[in-house]
């Protein structure tokens, strides 16, 4: 499932411009009063949060397979890289983990304070730069929403973009990813910590286009959530 474009609240926009612009040196544009950071494949926007609205969230980038340790050397050089504590699955203060599936990732916040992941996935096929850098940023590989009916979530997120179970799903306490090798939505229960820092997942205001069988444009009003399959 290929995620062309998400659009995210935040209450720093010019702490987003700079950290994704300047620090960072991808391609950002400012569109009104949003603020569009591009990676090769996808969209990243970001527009001004509602008054009083704690939004912060979970979303990864997908950087070349086999590229991790490139990836954590170029963003640790930049800003600061989160690590693990007290968490049974990790050695602990480890800024790199591995999945059962072959992938490897490592996490930071932005200026916003959102939860980033870069991870790379064997199961995609873009071949590794000659030094990592920001076209080194792929695509949007995660996205999490969060709700108190999981169950409901996850039907309608398969129903919009076809997309059917990657991981996860066992029952409604646990995260479960809806897509594929390139792009997940992550549905999780809300109140769940998103790691490594514990970050409660609420419902926050989401629009996610990506790529599916049909076009199709669902409204969940518990973030909102806007969900369009182009």
């Amino acid at each position: 499932m290929r995620i062309a474009q998400l659009t995210l609240s935040t209450t720093d926009r010019a702490g987003q411009a700079a950290f994704w612009g300047e620090r960072l040196g991808l391609p950002v544009r400012e569109t009104g009063s949003a603020v569009e950071v591009v990676l090769r494949r996808s969209t990243i926007r970001f527009e001004p949060a509602d008054a009083g609205t704690d939004a912060r969230y979970h979303f990864a980038i997908n950087v070349p397979p086999g590229s991790i340790e490139e990836a954590a050397a170029w963003l640790g050089d930049r800003h600061e890289i989160l690590e693990f504590h007290g968490d049974s699955e990790v050695e602990e203060a480890a800024t790199i983990v591995y999945t059962d599936r072959g992938a490897s990732a490592f996490y930071f916040l932005d200026a916003a304070g959102n939860v980033v992941e870069l991870i790379a996935n064997p199961g995609i096929d873009d071949e590794p730069e000659a030094s990592f850098g920001p076209d080194s940023l792929l695509e949007i590989a995660e996205i999490g929403v969060a709700t108190a009916d999981t169950a409901a979530a996850r039907a309608v997120v398969e129903e919009v973009f076809g997309a059917g179970v990657l991981w996860g799903g066992s029952d409604a306490s646990r995260l479960t990813a809806i897509g594929d090798d390139h792009g997940v939505v992550i549905v999780a229960p809300a109140g769940r910590g998103w790691i490594p820092v514990g970050l409660l997942a609420r419902p926050l205001p989401t629009t996610i286009v990506a790529e599916g069988p049909r076009p199709a444009e669902v409204m969940l009003p518990e973030g909102p959530y806007h969900l369009r399959a182009i």
